[in-house]
């Protein structure tokens, strides 16, 4: 499987404004378990760094894990569940624990898992819902606030137990393992807060060190050195805030250095990054005057991360809007949408003088590039009112002349409409590049059934081509999915399961486990959350009709004026806001 992206991505994050009164700026810290109760002040920066020559490993937390044959998920219903699949063609459920909040995301590491969970609300329909809210059922209601990170021990599969647990008096928004050590990054109202945790030992984790400072935060982007941590400028408007935050001390010390104000909107943590002396952010600006945008790509020289200083500004000035950003090596790639639909390319051997070196236009829009060499992969929607989710093939050897080689459009066939999870959550489209393999997320409306049907479009992918072969259904929206042992294994929030592609044009299920039933649901009292990841908001439906002219419209439009749900499970859905469309 390939980890796309050759630099040090940071991990998918959602965040969301912790809801209620908070009585106090100040950052609390406890922990629980295996290590004392009272932390004292911060460690402070003045003992050994430790080895900071030494490359660290990056990693992104996730909603499961796969490790020596088994499947760790961080679920919003059962909470931590882990299964054996070191048979894929038999798995079974090993443990669970039940930790409680809203899920976010986990790691593991030496038989321990890290799980991040929220207390701000929990899903219903694939919707956020309070915690409070009389209509839902008390199986994820947190006994915390903020945010906790929960310890634990998973060395005996069958039976988990917790080793510990780490409270943050907040929303945290961003987390990354570098090494031995844990980075969370968050905020308190209008206050930002990162913190380091020594996982070292994961029987005796312990908070190294935590700062505050006036900021937002929105998402991160880590290296080895620092975190740079983006948000909206509370001073001015339509500005963003990047602050860095060095993090190149081995042993967990962090200090704040130097924050600056970037013109316009940074659109997600793929349009930054950095290497040991450059940082580069691609903003979005909106000139009422002309209606116009600015797309640009900024420079900062960091290599005196106590002055960062610009050195340079590319602007492209466009009536489009930036759709997707892909950083790789010294090149940099830029979608946006809204008339021909360019891709750009963009040479960043020279910082102080980036330029555009090809541009290609293209039906429809990509929303998620991944790099593969000479070759760069997308997946985003056609053009046309069917606004069909798209894969599309692009040769970027020659960076002055990109071409499009080859194109796979998931078509709604005989079914109504059709969208993609990977379409709105890049770590929903797998890319087995040494396999040749392109796994692409699918939900369609059938308007024969009048049931949303969801799985997975199997896509064959050469040097020059795409080609489309089988599709498998699943129960739910598929979350993830790869090929493990020859088979393929599909996860959403309700259902595990296994196939055979010895025959890729008609894969075969070998097994189906169900993480969590209609039944359970309904006997937790939420009966507007069964079926809860098929009618999750985050996949986009459209209606096409002759009455609209080809107008993109939401499908959630045709499903309240045809009364196949009821309006309250429409109103918990998230419907695409005008600047995602």
């Amino acid at each position: 499987m390939v980890i796309y992206g050759n630099r040090s991505e940071s991990g998918f994050v959602v965040a969301y404004q912790f809801k209620g009164t908070i009585a106090t700026f100040a950052l609390l810290l406890t922990f629980s378990g295996c290590a004392p109760a009272d932390l004292g002040d911060p460690v402070v920066n003045d003992d050994d760094p430790g080895d900071v020559t030494t490359a660290r490993e990056i990693e992104e937390a996730d909603i499961v894990k796969l490790v020596d044959g088994y499947f760790y998920l961080s679920n919003p219903y059962t909470g931590m569940r882990v299964i054996d699949a070191t048979d894929m063609s038999a798995p079974q459920f090993a443990g669970t624990y039940a930790v409680r909040g809203r899920g976010v995301e986990l790691i593991v590491r030496d038989e321990h898992a890290f799980v991040f969970t929220a207390a701000d609300f929990g899903y219903c329909a694939g919707e956020p819902v309070a915690f409070d809210d009389p209509d839902f059922g008390d199986i994820t209601e947190p006994d915390y606030e903020g945010t906790r990170l929960w310890v634990v021990d998973v060395s005996n599969k069958d039976e988990l137990t917790l080793a510990g647990t780490v409270d943050f008096d907040g929303i945290v928004v961003g987390t990354r393992r570098v090494g031995e050590i844990l980075y969370a990054t968050g905020t308190i109202g209008d206050t930002t807060f990162v913190v380091s945790i020594d996982i070292s030992n994961p029987s005796q984790v312990r908070v190294v060190e935590s700062i505050r400072f006036g900021a937002d935060a929105e998402d991160i982007h880590v290296s080895q050195e620092a975190i740079f941590l983006y948000g909206d400028d509370l001073t001015e408007a339509d500005t963003t805030r990047v602050t860095y935050v060095d993090i190149s001390s081995t042993n967990g010390f962090i200090e704040r250095r130097d924050s600056f104000r970037v013109p316009g909107v940074v659109r997600d943590r793929f349009s930054m990054s950095a290497d040991e002396d450059t940082y580069y952010v691609v903003t979005q600006d909106f000139n009422p005057n002309n209606f116009t945008q600015t797309l640009g790509l900024f420079c900062y020289d960091i290599s005196d991360p106590d002055n960062i200083d610009r050195l340079s500004f590319l602007p492209i000035t466009t009536q489009e809007t930036l759709r997707t950003v892909r950083f790789d090596g010294q090149r940099a790639y830029m979608v946006s949408s809204g008339g021909d639909d360019p891709l750009y390319v963009i040479d960043l051997t020279d910082p102080a003088n980036p330029a555009v070196t090809g541009e290609l236009a293209g039906p429809g829009f990509s929303t998620h590039l991944v790099p593969l060499g000479d070759r760069l992969l997308s997946v985003g929607f056609s053009t046309g009112a069917a606004f069909e989710p798209a894969v599309t093939l692009y040769d970027v050897s020659d960076p002055t002349n990109p071409t499009q080689l080859s194109r796979i459009l998931v078509e709604s066939l005989n079914r109504f409409s059709v969208g993609s999870e990977a379409t709105v959550d890049e770590k929903a489209l797998g890319v087995l590049n040494d396999l040749g393999i392109v796994l692409l997320p699918y939900a369609v409306f059938d308007r024969e059934t009048g049931e949303f049907i969801d799985g997975l479009q199997i896509i064959q992918m050469t040097d020059s081509n795409l080609r489309e072969r089988g599709q498998i259904e699943h129960k739910g929206i598929v979350r993830r999915s790869g090929i493990e042992d020859s088979r393929m294994w599909l996860l959403s929030e309700v259902a595990f399961a296994t196939v055979n592609t010895i025959d890729l044009d008609a894969p075969q299920q070998i097994a189906e486990l169900t993480i969590i039933s209609d039944q359970e649901l309904l006997d937790a009292g939420l009966t507007n959350c069964v079926d809860s990841a098929r009618l999750s908001g985050r996949t986009i439906f459209y209606f096409e009709g002759n009455a609209f002219c080809g107008a993109f419209v939401p499908f959630s439009t045709f499903l309240t004026a045809a009364g196949l749900i009821t309006v309250r499970l429409i109103r918990r859905r998230r419907m695409p806001s005008s600047q995602e469309l």
